[in-house]
């Protein structure tokens, strides 16, 4: 059978392969039945020398293809002008797969790749019965929630709904980071369901949210909230210098959202842009960015400069962040 595995979701890809790695065998003959070739070292032959033969002492064979259909996609917006054309499919890649003996299993894995992809277009004219493709799109929202809950219940564990409403928010869409939180936080509560004050408390990332609320406050005026702000980072361990960069780096982040919104930038190009894939800090940036005027995040620039050299002499960290905002209540104010 062939199958194909594509999406941003590389987590369950990974999960779905897993258990394919499983099936061929106990561990000790696994490395006689179970082949990866990189798409860097892909042959039509390669490929035909891993699948082609019979297992040993096994049911099955796997022959593992990685990254072959991606890596002619890039390959294709490298090129300029007229080589712009689509990368040929490796000859006789179609005819072998035709040939594929009953008990061997040859995926393909890969990324996201378009719809129009040749190799993958070429892979399926081999028959809707001998191909199997399957696509993990990256979950968002309502639908990761869900599944932090589901993943946390396989940990013998539970999560309330707002716990993972906001783990979902503060995680995003990588299930690698995700299960990763969720294990933590499932050893943690021991047995009794996990709220939303231990993925407060626990999952990193919580911070970064705390800075969104901080600049929100600075740039709405809001001092006593914005110093608040600032006394939960310094508690939770957060230095002075820190705190700056933080801050700094949000402000450099809707200084280019604001570029993005004025060139029209499609969706899909703004994680790229800002240096950050996650859904919650992009939609957050964009929010930002349509309150906040160009001349606020000047201002809030030069404030930060002031504040780090005053770091640097004999004022205090404390004493230098709240100088800071205190005087940010004079910033320009929010767009209309």
């Amino acid at each position: 059978m062939i199958y194909v595995f594509h999406g941003e979701d590389s987590f369950s890809s990974a999960e779905a392969l897993r258990a394919m790695v499983d099936a061929v065998g106990p561990p000790e003959l696994r490395d006689s039945n179970y082949a990866v070739l990189e798409a860097g070292e892909f042959t039509v032959d390669r490929l035909g020398a891993a699948a082609m033969v019979m297992p040993f002492l096994a049911d099955r064979r796997l022959a593992v293809v990685r990254g072959l259909m991606g890596a002619a996609e890039t390959q294709r917006r490298g090129r300029r002008g007229a080589a712009a054309r689509p990368p040929g499919v490796p000859a006789g890649l179609e005819e072998l797969l035709r040939q594929v003996p009953p008990t061997t299993d040859v995926v393909f894995v890969e990324g996201k790749i378009a719809p129009g992809n040749p190799t993958l277009a070429a892979v399926k004219e081999v028959g809707e019965d001998a191909v199997v493709v399957r696509e993990f799109p990256a979950l968002r929202r309502e639908a990761l929630a869900g599944w932090a809950a589901e993943r946390a219940a396989s940990k013998g564990a539970s999560i309330d709904g707002r716990a993972a409403s906001l783990l979902a928010e503060m995680v995003g869409p990588n299930l690698w980071v995700m299960d990763s939180e969720l294990e933590k936080l499932s050893l943690y509560c021991e047995g009794r369901p996990i709220g939303a004050d231990d993925v407060q408390a626990l999952v990193s990332g919580v911070k970064e949210t705390t800075v969104f609320r901080l600049v929100d406050a600075i740039m709405a005026r809001r001092t006593n909230v914005a110093l608040a702000e600032m006394r939960t980072l310094l508690d939770t361990g957060s230095s002075g210098p820190y705190l700056l960069a933080m801050v700094a780096r949000q402000a450099r982040m809707i200084a280019i959202a604001h570029e993005l919104d004025a060139q029209r930038a499609p969706r899909q190009e703004w994680g790229a842009r800002l240096g950050n894939s996650n859904d919650f800090v992009i939609r957050k940036t964009q929010e930002q960015a349509r309150r906040i005027s160009p001349d606020a995040v000047r201002g809030l620039y030069g404030l930060l400069v002031e504040a780090d050299l005053a770091m640097k002499s004999s004022v205090g960290e404390e004493l230098a962040l709240t100088e800071m905002l205190t005087r940010a209540s004079g910033l320009p104010g929010a767009r209309r």
